[in-house]
């Protein structure tokens, strides 16, 4: 629970029915707070370096299903 008060630019936990969640402040009113649900990352340029280290040809059933299967099947 937080305590204190709401500034603009605080990061809180909010509860949702799909769990906690950080939002972020974007104004604290006297009542009211409006909130930013969006991950701190939207709207910025992610960049990724991989190196692909095994090739595999598809199953039979990934094929079927249109995507991948982890090691543990498909889920």
């Amino acid at each position: 629970m937080f305590k204190g008060k709401l500034q603009l630019g605080d990061v809180v936990q909010l509860n949702t029915k799909e769990g906690m969640r950080a939002v972020t402040v974007t104004k604290a009113g006297r009542h009211t707070v409006d909130i930013d649900t969006n991950h701190p990352l939207a709207g910025q340029i992610l960049v990724f370096n991989i190196e692909v280290i095994e090739l595999r040809d598809a199953s039979a059933e990934e094929i079927a299903h249109g995507h991948a299967h982890g090691a543990g099947g498909h889920h």
